[in-house]
């Protein structure tokens, strides 16, 4: 896929969630920016392939959304899972992390139904893969109408 629009998918969906984000600095597992080393060590990433946000929730749970995947492992269970082919995601009942909630598990739906979970960061850091799966959803189909960099404040 020497093709992919991995820079332009980068742009647009990294400027999605730094527009909702809250904080991100604080936050205590995710990172939207400084990624995990040890994660990115692990991924065995194409030419291009970016990764948008890592997170590292327990020795044996962590996540990385890319520009073309989710890859990660929950429960001793690895996945890596094609971005533009989520159907669905569901957070539970409590991502804001009310009463203390640290963690939370989300599901994801393909488009042949196979469900993966994982292990995100409640609270403000939930809002980065809450809108890196929306986006996925709701943008990604029309690509090709997009700047190639929305962020008006971006050099050309």
């Amino acid at each position: 896929m020497t093709d992919w629009p991995d820079a332009k998918i980068f742009n647009n969906v990294t400027w999605e969630i730094q527009r909702h984000s809250i904080t991100p600095d604080e936050w205590t597992y995710t990172r939207i920016s400084n990624h995990h080393g040890e994660i990115i060590e692990q991924l065995d990433k194409a030419t291009g392939e970016r990764a948008v946000v890592t997170a590292m929730t327990g020795d044996t749970n962590w996540y990385a959304l890319t520009t073309r995947r989710i890859v990660g492992e929950f429960d001793c269970r690895r996945f890596d899972v094609s971005a533009h082919l989520v159907a669905a995601y569901d957070f539970g009942r409590n991502p804001k992390g009310y009463g203390e909630v640290q963690f939370g598990v989300a599901t994801i739906t393909g488009v042949d139904g196979v469900q993966t979970c994982l292990e995100f960061e409640t609270g403000r850091a939930w809002m980065a893969p809450e809108y890196y799966f929306s986006w996925w959803i709701r943008k990604y189909p029309r690509l090709d109408v997009f700047k190639f960099n929305p962020d008006p404040n971006a050099t050309p």
